[in-house]
């Protein structure tokens, strides 16, 4: 007991005498395995809040949504679930209408969105609830509606007021409101994908107020129902096509599942997606932090040689030598793992913060994750043991006398020898950093290691950014490559090319020119792939046709270069293409047909496509439009068309061309906002292993710099050799490390992102500005570190320094 007690306090001292460097080790863990704790930890936390959000709101199982523009009789939809076989497994169903139209409010507010009108009233619960965030609920009766949550927040909307819809109809909302469908904003805008919650606005109201509002009286176009537990949601899927398809009149009906949700998949499935950019990320800090680590303890046990060399010299076991460092590194760890859990759940509030506001789900669950937790404390409290335990396996291995040897004479090997060979330029002291790298190869290599890995990890979070900023500006580049002033307007129906809507907009005095075009819903097939695609017609009079990489305009489809690869087509190649077909009276449905892919446009969106209008009249939409394309007047700006736009009811959406990549770019930087915390944390580790590399330098060439000042060299100078040594290693692990950001970088764009955004074409970009900041980061970080052994350099005692008995 005596013993043990004597081993604790000897080892209680060393740390003692090293206590910054103890902390800064102990620090250098924490930060490795509290991020990896708190970054692992979101998967759950996001499985279990997605899961009770949309189990809150009773989320559909299926749902039947009319082609937009078609409508059917109030009623029918619903007869037309009752009647299937397998109605008795339905638990509840609603019917609705859904309808586009702009939002207008206050703060010059103008975007496009959704007005959802449910049926309310008993009997008509249980499916696609609206839950009332702020403000009063919505009655069974009456004018009320509720703005979706999270439209309002960005927008700073109070809980109520008054808002401008198409047709320049006034409601007045009476709170805030949140539907499973719409948690998340993916797809409003012909399934564009980081579309920002700002701006696009959806509204609920009864289903009564929604039809006054559209003019569609009676009127619905989509159904949604949950099923009974045990239920074949497949059988019923089955079931509802069947009747969809014999339905008198025709209907043109998708029939989707939970799964086709965009949000609901959205969510789900950049859990596993997000988890691996975050083991990834994770597993780098935790690297740079082992490496660290390793490289620290090591050169303070390497720093005991002589005491341990002695204790051989008198015959102490080896085995009794190595447990006075081992305790120590015990200690490290235990000091890691304590401070590692702070910093986990310091990491994880950030981290809540940021998911909370990206992600405003009416439910969030983050629950300590004790298993994560003790994982990642696994792993601290291992790392300090495998770092101790190389130095002294290596240490009792050697001969006495070559342990006790100190100074120069203890450094043995290196690539000391060929520095004589090379043909260095300065005076002799000059040499002495590029000798102290060399001498001690082993040493600088794992520092370099521990700082690459840290801006590795710092330019694959930024590098994302300038991945998704590279590919919106392909995007904009290319849609602004003519007519940028252009401004396109979406009708909420087809209508005749020559009847009163189309010819009230090209009317109104701040419009100087319109071309109509047919803009559907569409789905490529090939043999084993399929692609949503949102096609649209070329006339030769359009203001803004796209430009071709391969192929010709000509009869056909222009597809983007992504979407022909994930279909796996060829210019020349024949697809399938799902689309609206006008029937007898106007009636659409669903056909496919056989069409030639034309050409391929550059545009990183795969969803836009483009079709010749002789393909268009063979499906019946001939001299019919529900897309134009507006000049404005001379003079006018393009806010003031929106404004006029906004009092035809028929008027859908009215953006600017600029708009759709400015909406994306605005949601890709609130999504950025969680790497940045991963690069904070990054770039702490970074000045700790500086730090800690500079102190540590500093107190093991005290003899060095003690001679230096001796012979007269000043405590500048010393510096100077000091701070050139870590310039040097700083330069090295940064380009280190950014080359394997991008690596990292250039593997996350080929693998991950086509599996959780296939919509977007993504090619890994570096910029050159991001890469000189990394640089200057990387180098200036180690660099600045030697200033803090300033005050150390000059006090130090020489006489006492200098004191070595061989």
């Amino acid at each position: 007991m005596n013993r043990v007690a004597l081993w604790l306090r000897w080892s209680w001292r060393d740390l003692r005498q090293r206590w910054v460097s103890v902390v800064a080790i102990a620090l250098v863990i924490a930060l490795g395995t509290g991020t990896y704790a708190a970054l692992m930890s979101t998967s759950a936390w996001r499985t279990k809040s997605n899961d009770a959000s949309f189990a809150l709101l009773h989320v559909h199982d299926l749902r039947v949504s009319l082609t937009q523009g078609s409508t059917a009789a109030e009623g029918s939809l619903l007869r037309l679930v009752q009647e299937i076989p397998g109605a008795s497994a339905v638990s509840a169903v609603r019917e609705r209408l859904i309808v586009p139209t702009q939002v207008a409010g206050p703060h010059d507010l103008l975007v496009p969105g959704e007005l959802v009108g449910t049926a309310t009233g008993p009997g008509r619960v249980g499916v696609d609830d609206v839950a009332t965030a702020d403000g009063r609920p919505l009655a069974a009766s009456g004018a009320d509606v509720l703005v979706e949550s999270a439209f309002a927040t960005k927008n700073q909307l109070p809980s109520q007021g008054e808002l401008t819809v198409s047709g320049g109809r006034t409601v007045h909302y009476v709170g805030l409101g949140r539907s499973p469908e719409y948690f998340l904003i993916t797809g409003g805008q012909g399934g564009l994908p980081f579309l920002s919650q700002k701006s696009y606005g959806v509204l609920f109201s009864p289903l009564r107020t929604a039809q006054q509002l559209t003019g569609a009286r009676g009127r619905v176009n989509d159904v949604v129902l949950t099923l009974r537990p045990g239920a074949d949601r497949g059988a019923i899927r089955r079931e509802l096509q069947t009747a969809v398809d014999r339905a008198t009149p025709a209907l043109s009906a998708t029939v989707s599942e939970r799964r086709d949700i965009a949000a609901y998949r959205v969510l789900y499935d950049d859990i596993d997606s997000d988890a691996q950019l975050w083991r990834i990320i994770a597993l780098l800090v935790l690297a740079g932090a082992a490496f660290a680590a390793l490289n620290l303890t090591t050169r303070i046990v390497e720093a005991q040689r002589r005491e341990i060399g002695v204790g051989m010299a008198l015959g102490v076991q080896p085995r009794r030598l190595a447990v006075r460092p081992l305790l120590f590194g015990a200690q490290v760890a235990l000091i890691g793992v304590v401070l590692g859990v702070l910093v986990g759940w310091l990491v994880g509030l950030a981290l809540r913060a940021a998911f909370v506001d990206l992600l405003p789900l009416p439910i969030w669950q983050t629950p300590f994750q004790t298993g994560v937790f003790a994982q990642a404390a696994a792993l601290g409290f291992g790392l300090p043991f495998v770092a101790v335990a190389w130095p002294i396996w290596r240490s009792v291995r050697v001969e006495p006398v070559d342990a006790i040897r100190v100074g120069h004479l203890s450094a043995r090997g290196g690539h000391a020898p060929l520095l004589r060979r090379l043909p260095l330029p300065g005076r002799g002291w000059r040499h002495i950093p590029i000798r102290n790298l060399l001498r001690t190869p082993r040493r600088s290599a794992l520092t370099a290691l521990g700082i690459a890995a840290a801006v590795t990890t710092l330019i694959t979070t930024v590098g994302f950014l300038d991945t998704f900023n590279a590919t919106l500006d392909r995007s904009q580049t290319e849609l602004l490559r003519t007519a940028p002033n252009r401004i396109t307007v979406t009708l909420t129906q087809l209508e005749p090319e020559s009847g009163d809507v189309v010819g009230g907009i090209r009317a109104l005095p701040q419009v100087a020119s319109a071309t109509t075009a047919v803009a559907m819903a569409a789905t490529a097939h090939t043999p084993g792939h399929s692609v949503d695609l949102l096609a649209e017609t070329l006339s030769d009079e359009a203001a803004w046709t796209p430009s071709i990489v391969d192929g010709t305009r000509s009869d056909g489809i222009i597809l983007a270069e992504k979407a022909a690869r994930d279909l796996h087509a060829q210019v020349g190649d024949t697809i399938r293409l799902e689309h609206p077909q006008a029937g007898a009276g106007g009636t659409l449905r669903t056909s496919t047909s056989p069409v030639r892919v034309a050409a391929l446009h550059p545009n990183p969106m795969r969803v836009l496509a483009y079709l010749d209008p002789g393909t268009v009249r063979g499906y019946g939409l001939a001299g019919v439009t529900n897309l134009l394309t507006v000049t404005p007047s001379p003079g006018t700006s393009a806010n003031a068309v929106r404004r006029a736009l906004l009092a035809i009811p028929q008027v859908a959406s009215a953006e600017a061309v600029r708009t759709t990549t400015d909406g994306m770019r605005a949601s890709l930087q609130e999504y950025l906002g969680i790497l940045r915390i991963a690069a904070a944390v990054t770039l702490l580790l970074a000045l700790l292993i500086a730090f800690n590399t500079a102190s540590i330098g500093t107190d093991e060439r005290a003899r060095d710099h003690a001679t230096m000042r001796a012979f007269g060299l000043p405590v500048r100078s010393v510096l100077a050799l000091t701070t050139a040594e870590t310039v040097l290693l700083g330069t090295v692990g940064t380009v280190l490390g950014i080359a394997g950001g991008y690596a990292v970088l250039w593997w996350m764009t080929s693998t991950t992102i086509p599996s959780v955004m296939p919509e977007i074409g993504v090619t890994a970009t570096l910029t050159t500005s991001t890469t000189i900041a990394a640089l200057l980061l990387g180098v200036g970080a180690v660099a600045i570190a030697p200033l803090l052994t300033l005050r150390r350099l000059t006090h130090l005692d020489l006489p006492a320094t200098l004191r070595v008995v061989e």
